[in-house]
């Protein structure tokens, strides 16, 4: 279980903050997926590690379970001034690597940020080694450098409520590379299947096991300040445990 980090509790050291999870028959359907997610991911990948967030608070709410997939090459490319990043230097990132690379000005303008916010947040992924300034631009370093997260995947869990499950599910895609909705309703109807294809999102449901009826839709990532912050999770719990 070396390759297996478990996020179910606050570090503040991190700034990661988590729900409490509230005992019964929905935790048990969590708990029992991430059993069945661990088992399937060891079986299925030699490559890289698993990390696993419950409840974890991220803007749009607490969703059950986020498991990313990461390089054990993380450490790689850290250094310590990365500790020291927040919301906002994540999202000036973020804009940076949709845009390719923006002047101040332009950063100011769409992050809608204090200007004295956004020439600290410069500053301190320049202090990171996370951006570079080229021809008057400021522009993201190479990815592969910066986010070392393969799969970033959502998974909200719901007894039987498929309506609110779904609804969830769709809000995740705002961070996730693939989100999923994980009901213990062994048949779901046609026309819930069909709207999980619709919306591009996931869907497991359990009877004896765990079966994937539909596959998520692969969504680019990092695909907001979000994805970045998960990979910031884990690049400081695993250089503070180095």
């Amino acid at each position: 279980m070396d390759r297996i980090l478990m996020f179910d509790h606050n570090i503040k050291d991190i700034g990661l903050y988590t729900r409490p999870s509230t005992q019964g028959d929905e935790l048990d359907l969590v708990e029992d997926f991430i059993e069945y997610y661990i088992h399937n991911f060891l079986k299925s990948n030699k490559t890289n590690n698993l990390a696993i967030f419950v409840e974890p608070k991220v803007a749009s709410g607490f969703p059950d379970i986020v498991f990313a997939s990461y390089s054990p090459k993380i450490l790689e490319n850290w250094s310590e001034q990365r500790e020291n990043l927040e919301t906002n230097d994540l999202k000036v990132l973020s804009q940076l690597l949709m845009t390719k690379g923006s002047t101040g000005s332009e950063l100011i303008t769409r992050l809608k940020m204090p200007e004295k916010d956004t020439i600290q947040a410069i500053e301190k992924l320049l202090d990171a080694h996370m951006i570079i300034r080229d021809h008057g631009l400021w522009k993201p370093v190479d990815i592969k450098k910066i986010y070392n997260i393969k799969k970033l995947i959502s998974v909200e869990a719901k007894m039987t409520d498929i309506k609110k499950v779904a609804e969830q599910s769709l809000i995740n895609t705002w961070f996730a590379s693939q989100s999923y909705a994980l009901t213990s309703t062994s048949n779901p109807q046609s026309s819930t299947i069909k709207k999980f294809e619709r919306q591009g999102t996931g869907l497991y449901c359990k009877k004896r096991s765990f079966r994937k009826i539909v596959e998520a839709k692969k969504l680019a990532s990092p695909s907001s300040y979000q994805s970045l912050q998960f990979n910031e999770w884990i690049g400081r719990t695993v250089a503070h445990l180095s």
